[in-house]
């Protein structure tokens, strides 16, 4: 067994631990608990495909697998087929969501007939041509963080978890530094719908806590993010908060807020998704204060095991990978978090 990958017993104990700092977001013990067992039920369906003594050929394909945290994510997905040993895993070298690369490369893999392609699409009518010829060939077509119809299976992590934790993360914030009539800025992603409990939680939870939310606009990199900091700042030079959908837009929104020469601790700056530069700004101390780290050497092992579960039907086919609270509050998780980006 690899000595860079957990034991399933380890793992559990060491998700466990880390949902132990999630004291503020609403759904927590049973929500957590349940989401431990359908990832251990995950990893023995992995198994008992792998104990049928077959040789398995899973392909993974990300629209932006340049990321930090994608390439991060295909690490441990590598780290779990090699652990099991009847695995082989496949990648393509999609990249800034370029559609024609992503077609080139599912293609070659419906075409070779492997037993199992998870994608990340791009466009989905693009790809349902292709889904369907896979589906025809008998290869199994699960989808990676957005569904698609008629899918066999659906790999991604907990938005509504996420939005939560930044969100109560912010409030306790507000309420411990005492801010009068706080006022945020939120930004979104709204061409991706099922993207949207990252913020629509955020809203409901900033309302029920009065923080008023000043602004909401599209963003997911990091120049986008520094574009909306910057001209909301200066609209709003006493904002308190900024939401981002996820670490890149933050990260970016991190530099408006430096430039405008705020004092770190007069404002609140949070993402999602726990990335490599995200974990690096929270671990710094300053403004940017927390990200919901999705548990990244989960994610990657369940590529691998939902994949072997849709073949072999030995297990789940959907699920989602837990999330959790990225701050300075607890630095044993926090570190633990950012040497997963560490080969």
């Amino acid at each position: 067994m690899s000595k860079r990958y957990f034991s399933i017993a380890n793992a559990l104990l060491a998700a466990a631990s880390l949902f132990a700092m999630v004291t503020l977001s609403a759904p927590a013990s049973a929500q957590d608990a349940n989401a431990l067992a359908k990832i251990r039920e995950t990893r023995a369906g992995g198994q008992k495909a792998c104990a049928t003594g077959k040789k398995f050929r899973i392909a993974y394909s990300h629209s932006v697998s340049e990321a930090a945290i994608v390439k991060a994510v295909r690490r441990f997905a590598d780290v779990r087929a090699a652990e099991l040993g009847c695995v082989t895993m496949l990648h393509d070298n999609t990249q800034a969501n370029n559609l024609e690369q992503q077609i080139n490369a599912v293609q070659s893999w419906v075409t070779q007939g492997v037993d199992a392609i998870v994608v990340t699409p791009i466009d989905e009518r693009a790809l349902k041509p292709l889904q369907v010829q896979a589906q025809k060939k008998g290869i199994k077509w699960l989808t990676y963080l957005g569904k698609m119809d008629q899918s066999d299976g659906y790999v991604s992590f907990n938005h509504s978890q996420s939005g939560q934790i930044v969100a109560n993360a912010a409030v306790k914030w507000v309420k411990d530094n005492q801010i009068k009539d706080p006022i945020a800025l939120v930004t979104t992603l709204t061409g991706l719908p099922s993207l949207s409990p990252r913020w629509t939680e955020v809203e409901r939870i900033f309302a029920a806590n009065g923080i008023k939310i000043v602004a909401k606009q599209d963003s997911a990199d990091q120049t986008s993010g520094l574009k909306v900091a910057e001209t909301v700042l200066k609209q709003y030079p006493n904002l308190n908060i900024i939401i981002g959908l996820n670490d890149d837009s933050a990260v970016g929104a991190l530099r408006a807020v430096e430039l405008a020469g705020i004092a770190p601790n007069k404002i609140f700056v949070a993402g999602q998704d726990g990335s490599q530069e995200g974990l690096a700004a929270v671990n710094k101390g300053g403004a940017y204060k927390a990200s919901a780290a999705i548990l990244i050497n989960e994610l990657g092992a369940s590529i691998v095991d939902q994949a072997l579960n849709a073949v072999a039907g030995t297990g789940p086919t959907v699920v989602e990978t837990p999330t959790v609270l990225a701050s300075k509050s607890d630095q044993a998780s926090l570190d633990k978090l950012i040497k997963n980006y560490q080969p």
